[in-house]
């Protein structure tokens, strides 16, 4: 194992206690290292990594503030701002954090628990450099997706005496690479390949994203119960598990899960917006209305909150039937905002505002219904033109974005929301026989050979 020039590295070290702050500097200069930043909290610590990303990061497991070191780990990574590189440390003081870490998906690349020596913990970081060195090519293919180099990468070392090493870390690397390269039956395939020989709970978990991403729903769901049951703190695993249960139109069982993992980790904004989309599914407003505007509220990395999320809190307050909320919040988007927003967004925008203030938002929708009536586009748009078109009684436009919802991925996953709003004026009986047309053009296709009539 090559030694590590600590000198030409730089250390963040994340405490909000200085004399543990202090205690860490000491062991990183015990190393050789020269540069030694400190970050007391959570906020100062992403601005600090945002600005200058550090070559190795000691993190302390409790922040204060009811924020985690784990959830940290989770946001730099969201926002892609720590590189493969980059070493992340966890220094608890938990015990039990040794059995959640060996569930989670976004582990850190280490961690130690105290009290620990400062030669433990220097070996502990010369084990990881080392890793670190060893998948250096494939890191920086990864990065430019280039993803057929980064596989030859994996394949052309993972048989070599260091890749023995790290062979189920290469193979767990080959199964990410397939599934960011939309490959969703090789991830798979790789997964199980892992799982064939050691029973790890994120190797099972791939399986079921990979099952998801192809569709296989029945399949999937039965691969993340187990899981689930067997590792309750794995609680991306209950995420996934909502979104599969979503996707079969199980909304209720849905926010069950999101609605228990997000009481144990509060400061989850993904999280939270999941529990929203599962909640407005299920028909509980005032759940989904809260959930995102905690999210609005408290989200509070530079850049988190989206246009997208002030959309769908006002979707939320549409749905609860607030339409002075709903008008408020898509009034308070900037204007220089709403102009550039893509044609998915501009048609949420027009109609959320022409069911909330019809005065305001429907010469808007009207403008775009050309574009609306012939342009692809996502399902949570397409419900709120739907939502839109039923309002001002253009039949035409509802028609026609019911008939492409009901013939898409989502159809079970937003059948009860299409079908209560076609109700709740009074068409469902027209809604029912769009239901019937898209079902025989289904037949039709299925039973066409190909290049047949």
């Amino acid at each position: 194992m090559t030694a590590v020039d600590y000198r030409q590295k730089r250390f963040l070290v994340i405490d909000d206690q200085p004399m543990a702050r202090e205690s860490l500097r000491a062991i990183a200069q015990t190393a050789g290292a020269f540069s030694v930043e400190f970050a007391p909290g959570y906020q100062d610590a992403i601005f600090k990594i945002r600005n200058n990303v550090p070559d190795i990061i000691l993190c302390d497991y409790m922040l204060g503030d009811g924020r985690s070191g784990q959830q940290l780990l989770e946001e730099l990574r969201r926002f892609n701002l720590l590189p493969d590189e980059t070493i992340f440390m966890m220094v608890t003081g938990e015990q039990s954090y040794e059995q959640v870490v060996a569930a989670v998906e976004l582990v850190p690349d280490d961690y130690i628990i105290k009290p620990f020596s400062p030669d433990k913990l220097i070996m502990r970081l010369e084990r990881i450099a080392a890793k670190k060195q060893f998948f250096a090519a494939f890191y920086r293919e990864k990065r430019k997706q280039e993803y057929a180099k980064a596989l030859a990468i994996l394949a052309a070392t993972k048989d070599s005496d260091a890749g023995r090493n790290y062979r189920f870390e290469s193979l767990r690397q080959e199964a990410e690479v397939h599934l960011a390269a939309g490959d969703a039956e090789k991830a798979e395939a790789a997964y199980r390949g892992i799982l064939e020989r050691y029973e790890f709970p994120w190797a099972r978990a791939g399986v079921a994203k990979s099952l998801h991403r192809q569709n296989r729903l029945t399949e999937a769901r039965e691969e993340i119960e187990k899981v689930v049951a067997g590792t309750p703190h794995y609680f991306d695993a209950a995420d996934l598990k909502a979104n599969i249960c979503m996707a079969q139109g199980e909304h209720e069982e849905a926010q069950k899960v999101l609605d228990e993992v997000a009481k144990k980790t509060p400061r989850n904004y993904l999280r939270k917006r999941l529990l929203a989309e599962a909640a407005e599914l299920n028909g509980d407003t005032e759940t989904a209305r809260a959930a995102m505007a905690d999210v609005v509220a408290n989200d509070t990395v530079a850049g988190a909150v989206t246009t997208e999320d002030q959309l769908t809190l006002a979707r939320t307050h549409v749905g609860a039937s607030d339409l002075i909320s709903a008008e408020k919040v898509l009034l308070l988007m900037r204007e220089s905002e709403v102009m550039n927003l893509d044609l998915a967004q501009q048609a949420s925008f027009s109609a959320l505002l022409a069911v909330a203030s019809p005065g305001k938002g429907k010469p808007k929708f009207t403008g775009l219904r050309p574009a609306l009536m012939a342009s692809p586009l996502p399902t949570a748009s397409r419900v709120d033109v739907l939502r839109a078109a039923l309002s001002v009684d253009d039949r035409e436009l509802a028609d026609t974005q019911a008939r492409q919802i009901m013939s898409g991925e989502d159809a079970k996953k937003v059948f009860g929301a299409v079908r209560k709003l076609y109700a709740l004026q009074g068409r469902e009986p027209d809604f029912r026989e769009i239901q019937r047309q898209v079902a025989m053009q289904r037949i039709h296709h299925d039973e066409t050979p190909a290049g047949g009539e």
